[in-house]
Parts: C-alpha cells; sequence; structure tokens
C-alpha cells in the first residue's frame, strides 16, 4: 500500500514538472557543475595552472564540493567572468576587487597573509644626506616611481604627495623605472632624489650585495596600509556555499599541505577573513587621485 501511494505521488509530481532527479547532480558545486576558481598569471603562468589545479584538488576533498580552476588573462576578465556566473570565486588585488564590488557587488571573503601581515606599506625614500625633511621639500625634485598603475609604488605614494599640497605631474620632474628594484637603484645611483617603492624593497637589494644601501638612504614617508589581495565570491553565491569555500580555504592555509600549494601560487603564507570595509583606503586613494579603476587594473 506504502509502495503504491509513493508511486502515485511520484507521477503527480512529475505530471507537475516539480520533481527533477537530475537536479541535484547538476546543483553548483556537484561534479557536473563545478565550482570555478579563477586565476591571473602574475607570476609563472604554468605554475599558477598547476597551483590552481592543485588547490581546487585539495580544496574539494575539504569541502565535499567540486572545484576546477581557470586562469584568466587580466583581472578585468576575470571580474567580467564573474558578472556572467562564469566563475564563482577569484583571487584579486585591492583595486580588481574595489572595480568587482563596484560593478558586480563581489565580496571579498579572505585576505591573503604575508610576511605575517593581511597589508603592506609603500614608502617615499631619499638620500640620506639629501637635506630633504618633509614631503613638502620634494617640490622641483625628481623622482622614481617603478609603474604608473603600481599600487604601493605609485598611487598610495601620489596621494601623500598631494595631500602635502604638491602636484605630482607639476611640481615634481616624474619618471617610471620599470620595477620597484629600479627605481631604489636609481635613488642609489643620483639619478633621481627620490624613489617610491614597497616597505621591504631594499631589503631584497641589501640580501643581494648593496651592503650599504641602509646607509646611503633613509624613509622619507610611509603610505597607510594597503589592505592584501583577497579571495572574491561572485554577488549571487549562495551563502552555504560561500561559507564552505572559505571555511576550507582557510582550513587549507592551516595545513602543511595546503601551505605548500598557497606558497607556490602567490607566496601566500596564510589568509584570515576578510570585509568588504577593508578595501575603504582604496577607494579614497582612488577618488583622490581621479582614478578610473577599470583603467587601472586592465
Amino acid at each position: 500500500m506504502h509502495r503504491l501511494l509513493h508511486i502515485a505521488l511520484l507521477l503527480s509530481l512529475l505530471a507537475a514538472g516539480c520533481y527533477k532527479p537530475e537536479a541535484e547532480s547538476h546543483a553548483l558545486g556537484s561534479e557536473k557543475n563545478p565550482i570555478t576558481m579563477a586565476f591571473v598569471p602574475s607570476t609563472e603562468a604554468e605554475k599558477v595552472v598547476s597551483s590552481g589545479d592543485e588547490l581546487c584538488e585539495l580544496l574539494g576533498e575539504q569541502t565535499g564540493l567540486h572545484f576546477k580552476s581557470m586562469v584568466a588573462t587580466s583581472y578585468v576578465g576575470i571580474v567580467e567572468a564573474m558578472a556572467a556566473d562564469k566563475v564563482q570565486v577569484g583571487w584579486l588585488p585591492p583595486m580588481a576587487y574595489v572595480f568587482a564590488h563596484e560593478r558586480n557587488g563581489d565580496q571579498a571573503i579572505l585576505k591573503v597573509v604575508r610576511h605575517g601581515k593581511s597589508s603592506y606599506r609603500g614608502q617615499i625614500l631619499v638620500g640620506t644626506d639629501s637635506g630633504i625633511e618633509s614631503i613638502a621639500d620634494l617640490r622641483g625634485k625628481r623622482i622614481a616611481y617603478p609603474e604608473h598603475a603600481s599600487t604601493s609604488g605609485h598611487l598610495y605614494p601620489a596621494t601623500l604627495l598631494i595631500e602635502a599640497g604638491l602636484d605630482p605631474e607639476v611640481d615634481l620632474e616624474e619618471s617610471y623605472s620599470g620595477s620597484h628594484d629600479a627605481a631604489v637603484l636609481a635613488l642609489a645611483k643620483g639619478s633621481v632624489d627620490a624613489a617610491c617603492c614597497f616597505e621591504d624593497a631594499r631589503q631584497k637589494l641589501v640580501d643581494n650585495g648593496m651592503d650599504d644601501l641602509m646607509q646611503t638612504t633613509r624613509v622619507l614617508a610611509y603610505t597607510p596600509e594597503i589592505p592584501a589581495d583577497n579571495v572574491s565570491v561572485s554577488a549571487g553565491l549562495d551563502p552555504e556555499l560561500t561559507s564552505k569555500i572559505s571555511s576550507g580555504l582557510l582550513a587549507l592555509a592551516a595545513s602543511e599541505e595546503g601551505k605548500r600549494v598557497l606558497f607556490e601560487l602567490y607566496e601566500v603564507e596564510g589568509l584570515v577573513p576578510a570585509a568588504d570595509a577593508d578595501y575603504d583606503p582604496v577607494r579614497n586613494m582612488a577618488n583622490l587621485l581621479g582614478l578610473d579603476v577599470e583603467k587601472e587594473i586592465d
């Protein structure tokens, strides 16, 4: 009798179009419909591909969900793919995240940790005996940045200049050296009067034999803390899946195997929870400089 009732109920559901035996097998996170996690090859492309694949495999084992990796050619490409729901999880730097949140409503869930911190600073360096004692003293001086789009080496230091009452394009002689190392070397050689770079740029050169660099140069000013790059999820992702992804990545970051893969991927030493408000300083900087955020990350 019960079996007949069950069959009758099943037939009625099928007739009404309410029962779809394939629905569960096609749910996001299933083997037939894996969650896509996207990366950009900011380091060696082959290493990012292999590490991304391994991370997805480990995260699948940790969560019981299925993942696949995708390596995009640009951060804008990841943001567009998240908007189209072709990508559900993206690894994004600060500026790209601000754009993703503004355009799509995508949400940062975790920040990366490097050197024990989930943030970093830029700095303005000058010669030890230069006589330059304040940012205002840089008026009329030669200054080197690594690259135009460098957050710690250009955008944040430029904000310091503006806040000190300088117009960088008018009041200083600007140049772009191509890298943080090259900007510091330009200062060391006397080609410029000031150099902008990330906080630990000098130490890398000291480790490579420039022993006197710490004595011949000094820090004129530090930028505010810059939030680290993050793991973001698409705006429409189910909260339960978001929670599983976040918990799974945190668990991996605490495991030896997970630590190895994350470091191979992007030299990530750990992960911590993130909130959208963590990136307000980046928004404020972009507004002050009048930046088109999308162009800065393309």
